[in-house]
């Protein structure tokens, strides 16, 4: 005979072996892997372009749209002497333009960004940062379209060439930082892994030239809950996600500005040591910015055809008077010029006494071992 406390042990054992097979399947089906969803789902059915409130994006595209936007959603361009009409882009002449002549002008070309291997990690770092913290839960498409406008910036020659100057560009600043996660405390917050792997997947893949053509020039965004001064002054592109995007309207948004060749040199991906100098920082302002790029490109434009006309009436001089062309001096070979010693230098020697054979001999290398790897005779001496 089994005491009360014995039947009680017996019990919860019968107990167990009963309920442990009823919870192995459900078990075994936490434990699968999370599979990539169906290309052929539709975006709302797809879980990695599901975020918090996603719902009300994919019900209406035009979610979250202030009603003081008026007519912004109408590409404005600003090309002189055109005009739009009923969709089509007629100049002053009357001919039609067709949208997607205008489009192709806006259309940016794949670049990767490739370095060393320090300023790849960093630039890495720096994006991934970038998207974590301003676009961490939106969808692929929105995190790619927050990566796209950072790497515009680097090809514009009106923000520096490198991604993390790009996005820490005004941190050291109290306001006007370019991204606001860089100067507002947010990056004191630990990254959630699993965001910050996503968010770092959607930056390789941008760096290594896969282009969010959505958003073409890009070089603006804010989120759909503010409406900022300038927004009127720039060319809306489109919402995609919590974001709205923005391309400059003049020759400074078309894909021709974007110029500027990556080539490294990546500062360390961090905000830059605040300012205690009370002296004015360079304007970061869209509409300075727009301006100051377009009054360049008219000063190199009109430099540019004064030398033209200037060696064209040169050449016009030679062809009449009989003489060589004149050459291109832009074009010509660079030859070395000796410089122009002085008294004291010119009765050492001058250009021969100081030429680079001369200089005195600073290595330490023992002199038996100076002319290691060279010829001990000459061949054919």
């Amino acid at each position: 005979m089994l005491n009360v406390r014995e039947r009680i042990l017996l019990g919860l054992l019968i107990f167990s072996l009963i309920m442990v097979p009823a919870t192995i399947p459900q078990a075994s089906l936490d434990a699968q892997p999370n599979n990539p969803s169906d290309p052929n789902l539709q975006p709302v059915e797809r879980a990695e372009e599901n975020f918090a409130g996603s719902a009300f994006y994919f019900i209406d595209p035009g979610y979250a749209i202030p009603q003081n936007y008026g007519d912004l959603a109408i590409d404005p361009l600003a090309e002189q002497g055109s005009n739009e009409i009923d969709g089509l882009l007629t100049d002053s002449d009357g001919s039609a333009a067709s949208r997607d002549q205008t489009a192709s002008a806006h259309l940016i070309h794949p670049v990767a960004f490739r370095a060393s291997l320090t300023d790849n990690s960093r630039a890495l770092q720096c994006l991934t940062s970038a998207i974590y913290y301003e676009a961490g839960l939106e969808p692929d498409a929105g995190q790619r379209a927050v990566a796209q406008v950072v790497l515009n910036r680097v090809r514009h020659p009106s923000y520096p060439r490198t991604v993390c100057g790009v996005v820490f560009q005004g941190s050291e600043r109290r306001t006007g930082c370019q991204f606001s996660y860089t100067c507002d405390g947010s990056l004191r917050r630990s990254p959630s892994k699993y965001h910050w792997n996503r968010a770092k997947k959607v930056a390789a893949l941008a760096l290594s030239g896969k282009i969010a053509s959505p958003v073409g020039t890009a070089t603006h965004y804010h989120t759909t809950e503010i409406y900022p001064y300038w927004a009127p002054s720039l060319r809306f592109l489109g919402t995609i996600g919590a974001h709205r995007f923005y391309s400059w309207k003049g020759s400074a948004g078309k894909a021709t500005a974007f110029s500027q060749a990556y080539r490294g040199g990546e500062p360390l991906p961090a905000p830059k040591p605040r300012r205690y100098d009370p002296s004015p920082a360079t304007s970061l302002d869209p509409i300075a910015l727009e301006k100051a790029y377009e009054a360049g490109r008219r000063k190199a434009e009109a430099e540019a055809a004064k030398s033209e006309k200037a060696a064209a009436i040169a050449a016009d001089n030679a062809r009449r008077h009989s003489l060589p062309a004149p050459t291109n001096n832009a074009s010509a070979p660079k030859t070395y010029q000796a410089p122009s010693y002085s008294k004291q230098a010119l009765k050492k020697g001058g250009e021969e006494a100081f030429a680079g054979q001369k200089l005195p001999n600073v290595s330490q290398i023992k002199p038996e071992y100076r002319n290691a790897g060279s010829w001990k005779t000459k061949p054919g001496s």
